[in-house]
């Protein structure tokens, strides 16, 4: 399973890319989409969520699409676009056109990521997603809120993406978080090499474990990887010790019926045997990423508009707290 890891195709070659690899010696660096500041959803009290770029993961929902690829890329914002075509002029490369009505498409398979485009636009509609950033200057910025933490039990979170998709750069926060007396989460799906998901431990207070399926065809399905690494992965965390919060998206037609959450259920109940889970973060699925894809000029993949009634929610809230476990909904 590592093996499969270490051998993953790599992304398509960019003037990002390249700028990453002039850095390729420097651990602390990485790519992050956003730094959040005053986050009150992902781990207990005020804490300050470091986004990175990257993810290992291709769910079909995924709320997020600015984050699933390494490297930084450029998004139109079709609200702001006037259709002046100025990108087009600007783009070296031939990778933007119009196919729609004032929505420019980026080949992104074509796109170097020269940031032309972003600099022709006069109306601020074409956005660079991903900046490089050190780990440093990010935990200089943290640390400006320390007080905040102190005094609510916050800190750092770092997620994604996937954080441990950029390895080194994730060790660096968390270490030097600890460093400076700061708690620290690590937010992650946890397909990663054990060996090196410990080290990261080594400097967390907080798990923020995510579980998508228990079931290893279902979960290759809807999100490209198999789960045994996963599952794997969570039951060592949990004999490690580490306080474990448990994050189950719930996907219409994926597994949100009654048979999978149970059996997820029954999964988490076996962890916080071993360790300790402190709660269930259900986060049940809406159609709201939609806007963000037709605001980006891409096609949703996961364009379901059901959504979840009360009762719904409450059923799957029981198949949890039926095995002792106490739930949240919506982080």
């Amino acid at each position: 399973m590592n093996q499969q890891i270490l051998q993953e195709e790599t992304e398509q070659t960019s003037l990002a890319e390249k700028k990453e690899d002039a850095f390729a010696t420097d651990d602390t660096l990485g790519i992050i989409t956003n730094i959040q500041m005053f986050s009150l959803n992902d781990g207990p009290g005020i804490r300050t969520t470091v986004f990175l770029k990257g993810c290992v993961l291709n769910c079909k929902w995924c709320h997020n699409p600015e984050g699933m690829k390494r490297y930084p890329e450029v998004f139109p914002n079709s609200k702001k676009c006037t259709g002046c075509g100025k990108c087009v002029e600007a783009c070296p490369a031939g990778a933007i056109t119009f196919p729609k009505e004032k929505t420019p498409y980026i080949n992104k398979d074509l796109c170097i990521t020269c940031e032309s485009c972003v600099d022709a636009c006069k109306f601020d509609s074409m956005n660079l997603w991903g900046v490089f950033v050190r780990a440093g200057d990010v935990l200089d910025s943290v640390e400006k809120d320390k007080l905040f933490y102190d005094q609510s039990g916050g800190g750092l979170t770092i997620s994604g993406g996937e954080p441990t998709s950029r390895f080194e750069f994730s060790l660096a926060l968390l270490k030097g978080a600890k460093e400076r007396g700061i708690n620290t989460a690590l937010d992650t799906c946890g397909y990663l090499p054990w060996e090196k998901l410990e080290t990261l431990l080594n400097y967390t207070d907080l798990v923020l474990y995510d579980l998508k399926h228990l079931d290893p065809e279902a979960h290759k399905e809807f999100t490209g990887r198999d789960n045994a690494l996963i599952l794997e992965n969570a039951k060592q965390v949990a004999e490690k010790g580490l306080p474990m919060r448990i994050r189950v998206p719930v996907i219409p037609g994926r597994n949100d019926t009654v048979e999978a959450l149970a059996k997820t259920a029954a999964f988490v109940a076996e962890l916080d045997k071993k360790g300790e889970v402190l709660a269930v973060d259900l986060l049940p699925y809406h159609p709201y990423a939609g806007a963000k894809y037709r605001l980006f000029g891409c096609d949703y993949p996961f364009p379901a508009e059901e959504k979840f009634t009360d009762d719904d929610i409450m059923q799957f809230v029981e198949l949890f707290t039926d095995q002792g476990i106490d739930v949240t909904v919506g982080g």
